[in-house]
């Protein structure tokens, strides 16, 4: 197949198309807007669902919600299917667990994590457990109380890394797959005002690599046989001489485990690290990143192409990705509002 679909959502409001549909083209690099959906305010997190038919979307404000989507059809069009209240105040992120069963998400400003089942129509239905996290860190301005900001399930497993920015911590839960109950396994301290963000897999070594959003830094932690974290590496994302500001946003590891990806805000770059034999990360290089504030990026499959989501210059940019692991742009940046969320999809 010559051709990827993928979805972005953005900080955009009910009365414009927030989440939007792309088609990307893998012979010519060409991205094109195909479908668009209204009525959600500031959808800026998207979970997939396995069957590849269906997503779910966060929208973060104030009392937020959680929404169920579907795409099907020729030509592919977005259609709602449901939402439920998100359990509080601006939730963040959202996570699907491959079962395709259950949805756990976090709310940033709400300082929890709430677990919802996913129904055979692939509605979200009622929440069927909520965690609330305690605590501080010591950056005043920004870790003053939890602030969950992502939740990832580890491969084969039962089990969910929740980072926690404000709390400077990494928390390992336990998804009951009967009840829908969470249960705190343990949890590791990252580096204090570090701020953990994002989180990502190596695809064959038992390696998480955490991306730590104000300290524009990465933590590299090996699992054990418990799956309990411990920390092995910890490694700047900037360049030394760079002494502007700057926070870190995504982080993703190839397909072929050879090279890991971070972006930074600020510096408006993607830093590219080869990836060793035991997991561990060296500095290859910085790429821009096509515009200003990549929050988000996604590679497509077969590791040739990226496309980099910046929200504060409006545009989606897509990046070529050499031999070497180093993304270069090639010109194709396309406008839309607030981009802070790529995903690609399939089933259409």
């Amino acid at each position: 197949m010559n051709h990827t679909y993928l979805v972005t959502g953005s900080y955009s409001n009910a009365e414009e198309q927030g989440i939007k549909l792309w088609e990307f083209n893998h012979q010519s690099g060409s991205l094109t807007e195909i479908a668009g959906t209204f009525g959600i305010d500031r959808p800026s997190f998207l979970a997939i669902h396995p069957n590849g038919k269906s997503f779910a979307a966060t929208s973060e404000v104030g009392d937020g919600d959680l929404v169920a989507y579907e795409f099907a059809g020729k030509p592919p069009m977005l259609k709602e299917i449901n939402r439920q209240p998100a359990n509080g105040d601006h939730p963040a992120h959202v996570c699907i667990d491959h079962s395709g069963k259950w949805l756990l998400a976090a709310n940033y400003s709400g300082g929890n994590v709430n677990v919802y089942p996913l129904l055979e129509d692939g509605s979200i239905g009622n929440r069927t457990d909520s965690v609330k996290h305690k605590g501080k860190g010591t950056n005043l301005k920004r870790q003053d109380a939890p602030h969950p900001h992502s939740v990832f399930q580890l491969p084969q497993s039962d089990q969910f890394i929740v980072s926690d920015l404000g709390t400077d911590t990494l928390y390992i839960y336990r998804l009951d797959q009967k009840t829908g109950k969470l249960e705190l396994r343990h949890s590791i301290q990252a580096p204090a005002g570090s701020g953990p963000r994002h989180l990502t897999f190596h695809p064959s070594l038992r390696c998480v690599y955490s991306l730590e959003e104000l300290a524009s830094s990465l933590t590299v932690y090996e699992l054990d046989s418990e799956e309990n974290l411990k920390p092995v590496q910890h490694i700047s994302l900037l360049p030394d001489e760079f002494d502007g500001e700057n926070t870190s946003a995504e982080v993703r590891v190839s397909e072929d485990g050879h090279h890991l990806y971070a972006s930074n805000r600020g510096h408006d770059s993607l830093a590219v690290f080869a990836i060793g034999q035991e997991g561990r990360i060296e500095l290859r290089g910085f790429s821009p990143s096509g515009g200003e504030g990549p929050r988000h990026f996604e590679l497509i499959s077969g590791g040739q192409w990226m496309i980099a989501a910046n929200e504060r210059s409006h545009n989606l940019a897509v990046l070529k990705i050499g031999k070497n692991g180093m993304p270069e742009l090639t010109g194709e940046i396309v406008e839309t509002k607030a981009p802070v969320c790529v995903k690609r999809i399939g089933g259409i």
